[in-house]
């Protein structure tokens, strides 16, 4: 009787934890050179400055939701985007191709 009524608080603890809500999504703006494309991951390598609240100047590779943000780009061009941050999970969104970029 004493293992299961521990059984039953155990569950019961288990099954009562609140779950945290989802962080609201950041977005900031980054400019930089898109310096390679993978179109099996639909992700694309850019080198940009400092992206202010979030990171300093790098190289990195950001998934791109879009499959018609994705289409424009090309290897060596400049562009401004925002960047969707929620808590690990991030992604590039209204990405402009600066003319005469390539």
């Amino acid at each position: 009787m004493v293992i299961a009524l521990a059984l039953v608080l155990t569950l019961s603890a288990a099954c009562s934890r609140e779950t945290s809500p989802k962080e609201p999504a950041q977005h900031y703006q980054m400019a930089g050179v898109v310096t390679a494309l993978d179109p099996k991951l639909q992700t694309a390598t850019v080198q940009h400055g400092p992206i202010k609240g979030w990171m300093d100047a790098m190289t990195m590779e950001y998934p791109i939701r879009s499959k018609s943000d994705f289409a424009k780009l090309h290897e060596g061009d400049k562009i401004t985007a925002t960047v969707d941050v929620s808590g690990s999970d991030y992604s590039l969104s209204n990405i402009q191709v600066q003319s005469g970029s390539r």
